[in-house]
């Protein structure tokens, strides 16, 4: 068994993968895709939606390319979106952090996602999405079983994994 792969913000992960892929989100959102057959896993952790400055359009910090990024793996692999079990996770308030009234970063992130899965077509087969908590997301690379364990927002959760 491969160690656990953990992907830190703006990382993006798609291909095979024998162990765990984990990630920590806050405000921030992470895409997770599983195709069944082929053991195909995509997880992605976005910080905000769009490029601010527009730059290439590839950084994976941003939610706009992580859906190009994901769109153009499944063309590479030669598969379809329906074939994929998907989920979306994080977009975490955490009020400590964010101006008092503002739109906030996670509801922003989260709504970006949920949009983007409409304008595809795409089905929703996990989601655990805002509130005011921090989120430990692990997937199992063999099998495609996802674990979100919900964090109090007081406190960040220790890493678990590591490179």
């Amino acid at each position: 068994m491969k160690p656990a792969l953990f992907l830190n913000p703006g990382e993006y992960f798609f291909g095979r993968h024998e162990g765990t892929v984990s990630t920590l989100l806050g405000s921030c959102v992470s895409v997770v895709l599983w195709h069944p057959r082929w053991r195909l896993l995509a997880v992605s952790h976005y910080l905000l939606p769009s490029d601010p400055q527009a730059r290439n359009g590839l950084d994976t910090r941003y939610g706009e390319a992580v859906f190009k990024r994901i769109h153009a793996d499944m063309l590479r692999h030669g598969t379809r979106p329906c074939e994929y079990r998907k989920g979306l996770f994080g977009g975490g308030s955490l009020v400590r952090f964010e101006p008092a009234g503002g739109r906030k970063v996670g509801h922003s992130n989260s709504a970006f996602a949920r949009e983007q899965f409409s304008l595809r077509n795409w089905s929703l087969d996990y989601c655990d999405l805002n509130g005011e908590h921090y989120r430990r997301l692990q997937v199992d690379g063999r099998s495609g079983v996802v674990a979100c364990q919900r964090n109090a927002s007081g406190a960040l959760p220790a890493r678990a994994g590591g490179r």
